[in-house]
């Protein structure tokens, strides 16, 4: 597989993981919740945010998704801080901003946002919003991957794969493909068949 290839592949891999793809960043959207404004550390107002961006129980509108969600960001909600970092990677609502997006995901992934510290890693991975370090990638793609984030373990594969922030180690690149494959991750399975055949 030739270099703009491999390319094509993992840049459709990554934007596999939309918000849509990622559903609720670690809530449950099956759940009843209160949706009382100002409810304490912003919670009601997520809420409010994922019926706007998933156009459910209200109109569909990414620009009021987006309101609410800041609302729940700035009383600190994790949840709110992550789905903020999604809209401004994607440009959902606002004008897309990498800077911004790394920015509100540091916010979530240091209170321990899966979802938000595997776009970080990806942040730091392709020098998007944040400097572009391989060692720190690999880093936030371990904490996410520690809870099973899906991304994050197909990174840690291309990663071990490509010799990148990693040691070069296409068993371990296997086993991090496998992982995310059992969760789910079916985008990586061509990697992984990939790497079992470098090792054989």
């Amino acid at each position: 597989m030739n270099k703009v290839s491999v390319g094509v592949a993992l840049l459709f891999f990554v934007l596999s993981f939309s918000p849509c793809a990622l559903g609720q960043q670690g809530t449950d959207s099956g759940k009843k919740t209160d949706t009382t404004v100002n409810q304490g550390k912003g919670e009601a107002e997520r809420v409010q945010g994922d019926k706007h961006y998933y156009g459910r129980e209200a109109a569909q509108s990414f620009e009021e998704a987006r309101k609410w969600y800041l609302k729940g960001a700035e009383q600190g909600n994790a949840a709110a801080q992550s789905m903020l970092g999604f809209l401004y990677y994607y440009g959902q609502g606002v004008s897309q901003d990498y800077k911004k997006a790394a920015e509100w995901h540091r916010k979530a992934a240091e209170q321990g946002n899966a979802a938000s510290q595997g776009m970080l890693g990806l942040s730091h991975y392709f020098g998007e919003g944040a400097s572009q370090d391989y060692t720190k990638a690999a880093e936030w793609f371990r904490k996410a991957a520690a809870q099973e984030d899906a991304l994050s373990l197909g990174m840690l594969g291309v990663m071990h794969e490509k010799g990148k922030g990693v040691p070069r180690d296409y068993k371990k690149a296997a086993e991090w493909y496998r992982k995310a494959v059992a969760q789910g991750n079916d985008s990586v399975q061509p990697f992984l068949d990939r790497v079992l055949k470098k090792i054989k």
